[in-house]
């Protein structure tokens, strides 16, 4: 946990920006998403300014040191957990790849826009459970929540056990859920179309990397046998 990362001034716009992001967003309309939880996705068409926290210089050392230095963005969005959701099923967020459970396929972090409390929906966690074997899964005291303050970040590896906390308060509590998988993988969000070629053109060079516009390696990734950051650039 990489704790009070934001000043104050780049907390209070992240928030200002994940508030009217969410402004009219509806609750999910699943039991796992949550009923009384709000989501927006697709933010990399208007990153804003959460881009300060995308590209996080301290997290990024922590995703290089798992990862390698070329990966890309996996699920990436706003979470608004509201009064009376209740907890989240627990899940590892690698589990939506058949890899060997061994394998560290993405290295995660939720950014905490509000304080993280046991009363307000922390996410809970199970440490240590990205070392279990396949097939375990934590028992209910097995789960402890994340507290710590808001500008922090939660930085985890995609074999982690967690969930979302039951929030019992009277006030929701935000967050920035950004994962980062392996390059050759599918991302679980099509970042590519859902931002759109002209708004990928607008990002940083580093954004755009992350976003998939990047060569996994030397023979994999291309764009009509070029590099996609070539490509793109030069067909605007």
């Amino acid at each position: 946990m990489l704790r009070a990362l934001l000043s104050e001034a780049e907390l209070a716009a992240a928030r200002d920006h994940a508030d009217d992001l969410l402004r009219g967003a509806g609750w999910s309309d699943n039991d796992f998403d949550g009923r009384r939880t709000r989501r927006v996705y697709s933010l990399l068409n208007r990153v804003g300014s959460l881009e300060p926290l995308l590209l996080r210089p301290e997290v990024h050392h922590l995703v290089t040191a798992r990862l390698g230095e070329v990966y890309q963005f996996g699920m990436l969005f706003l979470s608004a957990v509201d009064p009376g959701q209740g907890a989240q099923q627990p899940h590892f967020d690698a589990g939506v790849y058949p890899l060997p459970r061994e394998v560290e396929a993405e290295t995660n972090v939720i950014w905490a826009l509000d304080d993280f409390t046991a009363g307000n929906g922390a996410t809970l966690i199970a440490p240590g459970s990205h070392h279990w074997a396949a097939g375990r899964r934590p028992q209910p005291q097995e789960l402890v929540p994340a507290v710590m303050p808001a500008g922090s970040a939660l930085v985890y590896s995609g074999r982690l056990w967690h969930a979302a906390g039951h929030n019992t308060t009277e006030t929701t509590r935000r967050a920035l859920i950004c994962e980062h998988v392996l390059p050759w993988l599918r991302p679980a969000d099509n970042h590519i179309l859902a931002t759109g070629t002209d708004q990928l053109r607008s990002l940083t060079s580093h954004l755009r990397r992350l976003a998939g516009v990047a060569l996994a390696s030397d023979y994999l990734g291309f764009v009509a046998g070029e590099d996609p950051e070539r490509w793109l650039l030069q067909s605007s």
